[in-house]
């Protein structure tokens, strides 16, 4: 009886014993597992920084984002990458992490968000000047678009985004309109804004604060019409076809670009629109302009409804440089130039831009209406200050010397020409 007690009990230990080696063996595969899958996390966090932000470009931008939460090595990992994968609604997300630089990352940078519709290339520079580049993709077509933008009207919302100065938009369309305008919308020391290419955008208000001061818009083709409303505005640049333009409240505006090299962009041509540009154009020190402008027919109800005949709203009083781009060096356009040089008696420099590509306007015969008003209002024909004139352009010497005739009549100065 003792015998099988004892072989009984031994039985049971040596079970014991068996099943604690299986649990002993399970925790210490366990284990294995967990120090295996420690080692592979070390592995990949481990890898330099540039292979991880590549990884992470291949993944959602909110994915991206969520890899700060594995480990204090993965914290800052997504701020160092510069392309990501998204949608349209990530793009003001985007635009911050550029505005938040960590870890001592450079101030020029550069970062791509690519999502559905195309993809945008926000660049930094200077740690003020911000590029927001748009792309459609392979899309050729697009939508027409109006365009309100209200500059650093109201008081700061950002601190990061207190830092832009100078702002260049490129190729902003339908469907990126509405997000950049909330993004402007915090750059309140905005004081330099760029648009360009902008397909489709056919109407544009800009209504700015005090420390705006720089507004240029280039090739933007389907632009009909402008408003701008900027007291500090001191530079205009626009190159394009000319739309209505309406450019109030600039009193301190100091140098003008209008290049309508393509000629006007709208239909019917309104004369008063032209007369008003010019006037709002006056006070400036520097203007480039499109010399068809000039010659294009004013009506004379027009003129004698303002009553335009008796004001000096033309007279370029502070007008130090002229640079006149047209299409031609004939006797219509030296004739028509000559009259506007006698409207600006404080010229100094005169440059002229001669090309045969730009627009030429289809009024054959000298109009009219500069060529009475200088007459009528200029209190000298003497440009005492004109000692520069410089022509470029392909000209041959008779051109040159047929300007050169001309210009006798308001100024004894030597022709330039920069072929």
């Amino acid at each position: 009886m003792g015998k099988k007690l004892r072989k009984k009990k031994k039985k049971n230990r040596n079970k014991k014993q068996k099943n604690q080696h299986k649990e002993i063996n399970a925790i210490s595969k366990q284990i294995e597992d967990l120090v295996l899958e420690e080692k592979n996390e070390d592995f990949i966090s481990n890898l330099r920084d540039d292979i991880l932000c590549h990884i992470l470009s291949l993944v959602p931008f909110r994915c991206a984002v969520q890899t700060s939460l594995l480990s204090i090595r993965w914290r800052y990992v997504w701020r160092k990458a510069i392309e990501f994968q998204g949608t349209v609604e990530d793009v003001p997300r985007v635009i911050t992490l550029l505005l938040d630089p960590v870890d001592n990352l450079s101030y020029d940078r550069k970062i791509r968000l690519h999502f559905t519709q195309g993809s945008i290339e926000a660049t930094i520079k200077d740690k003020e000047e911000l590029h927001l580049n748009f792309c459609n993709g392979v899309q050729e077509t697009f939508s027409l678009f109006d365009w309100s933008l209200e500059l650093n009207l109201r008081n700061p919302i950002c601190e990061l985004a207190s830092c832009i100065k100078v702002l260049h938009l490129k190729s902003v369309n339908k469907l990126t309109r509405e997000i950049v305008s909330s993004v402007i919308s915090k750059f309140q020391f905005l004081e330099s804004l760029k648009i360009s290419e902008c397909k489709g955008l056919q109407s544009l208000f800009i209504e700015a604060g005090s420390r705006f001061q720089s507004l240029t818009i280039l090739d933007c083709l389907q632009l009909n019409e402008i408003n701008v409303f900027a007291y500090n505005l001191r530079k205009l640049v626009f190159q394009g076809q000319l739309p209505w333009f309406g450019l109030k409240y600039s009193p301190y505006l100091e140098n003008a670009i209008l290049d309508f090299r393509n000629g006007p962009g709208y239909n019917p041509f309104a004369c008063e629109n032209l007369l008003s540009l010019l006037s709002a154009v006056k006070n400036v020190k520097t203007l480039t302009i499109s010399g068809w402008l000039f010659k294009v027919p004013i009506p004379k109800w027009l003129s004698s409804a303002g009553a335009i005949w008796e004001r000096k709203d033309f007279l370029f009083l502070n007008l130090k440089e002229l640079c006149w781009l047209d299409s031609s060096m004939e006797t219509h356009t030296i004739a028509v130039l000559i009259s506007i040089l006698k409207i600006c008696p404080s010229l100094e420099k005169l440059f002229m831009n001669v090309d045969l590509s730009y627009y030429c306007s289809l009024s054959k015969g000298e109009s009219s209406f500069w060529k009475q008003y200088s007459n009528r209002v200029a209190n000298t024909t003497n440009l005492a200050h004109l000692n520069v004139v410089k022509v470029k352009g392909s000209l041959d010497q008779d051109d040159i010397n047929l300007l050169a005739e001309h210009l006798v009549e308001v100024a004894s100065v030597e022709v330039i020409h920069v072929k």
